[in-house]
């Protein structure tokens, strides 16, 4: 027995019933009791406070004693393939999201012990210390209001890429090879062209959390499409100078101490520019990166830029682009999606359940993550939902 769950509008109304919306994005599962537990597993992500455990997710929704190992073999047993209901959904969003473009973000998530999937001892720069954890990229379709979560990777490091006895006990494919974050954000926007996007959408990204290197590797992947990154201020940069720009007696520098210092050509792009959250100064200066350069080939040009905010109250940000648009204004608009889509983890996080599952295989973590995003994605998109206003 399913019990009510008030998750949206009823049938009836203007909205979207929520059977419906599991028939939509659900319908290529091949199995009626799939279906089924997918509806069960979605009320209880929508209607659950606190954590969305397995056992949890089972007592609000279900009056069924075996509701729980139910669940627990729908998310982390069953067969079913998670990358055509991401599809749907990124179909769905990119319908209702005007001007989108895609974003990418890591988030942490800390465990216990060494069972779960992908966890690794690791030293994390955005938490300033080493964690037990996993670290998952989520990729997300934005507008200026909004920002639906359609992918997911988990970033594969040390034995887990190397230990074939591991990666059979938590099922992981052999041709899956994980990566950086970084790598895993460019692969899933190459793959992401299903969706109905508007010609030639960057991705905009943040590494700061991770810490990974933003650079050549992978690029080559993303079908040549422009990217806007943030990276740490101790992000490795060489200044770009005329010429080949590889000359090998140029120091390697930092992105914050190329922007104090100057650079042979670093300039103010505006001397004052209000991104949203006050005034700030923009700098900028091209750049290339160290040690990511075929043989025989030229250095990939980028432009550094720094936002930098009066006074010593807020840490300057620093960003790597390769935009044909030089337009300040275009290129700040981008970083508003990566703040939104921040804030649309941080919620997921909080509400969705985002970092809680516990199983060890690697199938049940993409199906977490799907039943996830499908549960953000209905509350958000359902007609006559209010847009969240951000300026």
């Amino acid at each position: 027995m399913v019990t009510t769950c008030t998750a949206g509008p009823p049938s009836g109304r203007t909205g979207w019933p929520l059977a419906d919306f599991v028939r939509t994005v659900f319908r290529a599962l091949p199995r009626a009791d799939q279906r089924r537990w997918a509806d069960v597993y979605l009320r209880g992500l929508l209607c659950t406070p606190g954590r969305k455990t397995m056992k949890r997710l089972a007592a609000q929704i279900c009056g069924e004693p075996s509701a729980g190992q139910a669940l627990q073999q729908f998310i982390t047993s069953s067969p079913w393939d998670w990358h055509t209901p991401r599809s749907v959904l990124a179909r769905l969003a990119a319908g209702r999201l005007a001007d989108h473009v895609w974003a990418a973000g890591t988030f942490v998530a800390e465990k216990k012990g060494d069972q779960s999937v992908g966890v690794h001892r690791r030293f994390v720069p955005g938490l300033g210390g080493t964690v037990n954890c996993q670290v998952g990229v989520g990729l997300f379709l934005t507008s200026p209001t909004e920002a639906i979560p359609v992918d997911w990777r988990l970033v594969l490091d040390g034995t887990w890429r190397q230990d074939a006895a591991l990666r059979r006990r938590a099922r992981i494919p052999d041709a899956v090879d994980g990566g950086s974050a970084w790598t895993c954000a460019l692969e899933m926007a190459a793959a992401a062209g299903t969706a109905p996007l508007r010609e030639r959408a960057p991705l905009v990204t943040d590494l700061t959390m991770t810490g990974d290197l933003a650079g050549d590797t992978g690029v080559p992947a993303f079908g040549g499409g422009e990217f806007l990154v943030r990276v740490r201020p101790d992000h490795p940069v060489l200044e770009h100078t005329r010429g080949t720009g590889s000359s090998p007696s140029v120091a390697v520098s930092t992105a914050e101490h190329l922007i104090a210092e100057g650079g042979a050509r670093s300039r103010v792009a505006l001397s004052v520019y209000d991104d949203g959250c006050g005034p700030v100064e923009v700098r900028s200066a091209p750049v290339h990166l160290p040690g990511q350069r075929a043989a025989g080939a030229p250095p990939r040009r980028y432009r550094l830029l720094a936002l930098v905010p009066p006074g010593e109250s807020e840490q300057p940000q620093f960003w790597l682009s390769t935009l044909r648009r030089r337009d300040i204004g275009y290129a700040i608009s981008l970083m508003r999606r990566q703040r939104l889509m921040r804030e649309t983890l941080d919620t997921l996080e909080e509400d969705y359940g985002l970092t809680d599952f516990e199983g060890r295989s690697f199938p049940g973590w993409h199906h977490h993550m799907t039943m996830v995003s499908a549960a953000y994605a209905y509350r958000r998109l359902r007609p006559g939902t209010a847009e969240r206003l951000t300026a």
